[in-house]
């Protein structure tokens, strides 16, 4: 039997298919949550580098100064695990 079917209460009891099926979609939610917060830390990244080339050209970007407050802000927040 493999662990992800296994109970964490019980090792030696199989979960049923409806409790195996909701771990597997909450676990599903918690990647999707890592992904986007890993893409959005990339983004910041790249925005950041734009940004700094923009303002040592004397040409800032308001857009892309916006666009950054607003990932700083959503990364800063802590995440809600499922």
């Amino acid at each position: 039997m493999t662990a992800a079917m296994r109970s964490r209460i019980s090792p030696n009891e199989p979960l049923p298919y409806s409790k195996i099926f909701e771990q597997a979609a909450q676990e599903a939610q918690q990647a999707e949550l890592i992904l986007a917060r890993k893409l959005l830390l990339r983004a910041a990244w790249v925005l950041q580098d734009v940004a700094t080339e923009a303002r040592v050209t004397g040409e800032a970007d308001d857009i892309t100064e916006r666009l950054l407050r607003d990932i700083t802000i959503a990364l800063d927040k802590q995440p809600t695990l499922i």
